[in-house]
């Protein structure tokens, strides 16, 4: 198989993965017990009211003609309205998505600097004091809470210097860059410790392999040998974990956002969730579904150009 016939084999696959979590998404409005426009009035509201709001979820329609209408105006980015501040649901995303993307990216950007630079230090260390000093560093890490860990570095790094806000996220780049720091680094604290286990692991076996042992007895130093020899693969292994823990990924996201209050994406969910907001639910869920979606595709797509036998498996 060549490698656009993998691609394109891949894109087709997700055709009917987008079309089940779009069925998925429909179904939390379905979930609720009793009256899902009951729910969102409350017990307060009259007869007339809910009324309203089943006719403008079009709760009075079969499921089918729901989830015919949902994509047709998904389609056309028409996600609904929210029924709380009367605001499109695509504009509220919008207006959250900025936050949310710099947490991830930076918070991404710092795990795999952090991962690589440890993993690396323990494998060319392996059995040794560095070695066992590192891996117990990542047992800790491990079984750190996202929240704990931001909890205390706003104790002990924010409001003791006064340097970081403690919440919010700035104006301007510069004020973006700030706000973004000690929740990135939250976030690399606690996803980064399950990149190091799998990277060091992998690191731990090139090392012993013939090509590492020859490339030593030339000569060639062990800088020049990790980045010929040893860079793609590590890269695959990063791939792979960055693809495989994006889910739990967005799930530390959203906890980082709450504890330090940061207006994105995963704040706005929580918010909807307990304000009865479906409409904001069902699109901060969907856009967050493709997100992972494509993480997905994007990796195997890389995985294809560095590691071509995926191709042919």
């Amino acid at each position: 198989m060549t490698r656009s016939r993998y691609i394109l084999k891949r894109l087709l696959q997700t055709i009917p993965l987008i079309a089940g979590i779009m069925v998925l998404v429909m179904l939390l409005l379905h979930v609720v017990p009793g009256d899902p426009a009951r729910a969102i009035g409350g017990m307060a509201a009259s007869d007339e009211t809910v009324e309203q709001i089943r006719e403008e979820l079009g709760l009075n329609r079969s499921f089918v003609a729901q989830y015919i209408a949902y994509v047709g105006n998904a389609l056309q980015g028409d996600l609904g309205i929210s029924t709380r501040s009367r605001q499109p649901v695509t504009e509220i995303i919008g207006e959250r998505l900025a936050p949310t993307l710099w947490l991830l990216t930076a918070g991404m950007i710092l795990s795999i600097v952090l991962a690589s630079a440890v993993s690396v230090l323990a494998a060319r260390n392996k059995d040794r004091a560095a070695d066992y000093a590192l891996g117990g560093l990542t047992v800790i890490g491990l079984s750190m809470p996202a929240y704990w860990v931001g909890i205390m570095l706003l104790l002990l790094v924010a409001l003791p210097t006064g340097a970081f806000p403690i919440s919010g996220f700035g104006k301007g780049f510069w004020g973006h860059l700030n706000a973004i720091i000690l929740p990135a680094l939250t976030f690399a604290i606690a996803i980064s410790p399950v990149m190091i286990r799998a990277l060091r692991a992998k690191l731990v076996a090139l090392y012993r392999n013939d090509f590492v042992m020859m490339s030593r007895a030339v000569g060639l130093s062990e800088s020049t040998i990790l980045a010929r020899h040893l860079s793609r693969h590590a890269a695959l292994v990063l791939i792979t974990m960055v693809s495989v823990q994006v889910g739990p990924m967005i799930f530390v996201g959203v906890v980082i956002e709450k504890t330090f209050a940061l207006p994105g994406l995963g704040q706005a969910l929580v918010n909807a969730v307990a304000q009865r907001d479906f409409p904001v639910v069902q699109g901060i869920t969907l856009t967050t579904a493709l997100f992972v979606t494509f993480v997905h595709l994007g990796a195997d797509i890389f995985t294809s150009f560095v590691n071509p036998r995926t191709v042919l498996e």
